[in-house]
């Protein structure tokens, strides 16, 4: 794998990562919102708030790695054509 492709995969396995640390936001903001659990700093809206950001960005990593690699980390015109079919 070409260090091109590995940038890639490391995006989506963030925002995965993302992803997943927003679900954990929404079973707190629920949790909070039922009393469940006491949050003595944030209320159930900040804590839903954080599941969206978190969703919505890690979403965009997963879906738009291969754009967003590309412009982080452009190709060289050194590398053969063979390559721009494997993105």
């Amino acid at each position: 794998m070409t260090p091109f492709l590995w940038f890639s995969l490391s995006l989506r396995i963030i925002g995965a990562w993302t992803i997943v640390t927003g679900l954990e936001m929404a079973v707190t903001a629920f949790n909070v919102a039922r009393g469940l659990s006491s949050a003595a700093e944030y209320s159930a809206w900040a804590f839903f708030n954080q599941t969206v950001a978190h969703l919505a960005i890690g979403l965009m990593l997963v879906k738009f790695a291969p754009m967003l690699a590309q412009w982080a980390y452009p190709r060289s015109k050194a590398r053969p054509q063979e390559e721009s079919a494997d993105v």
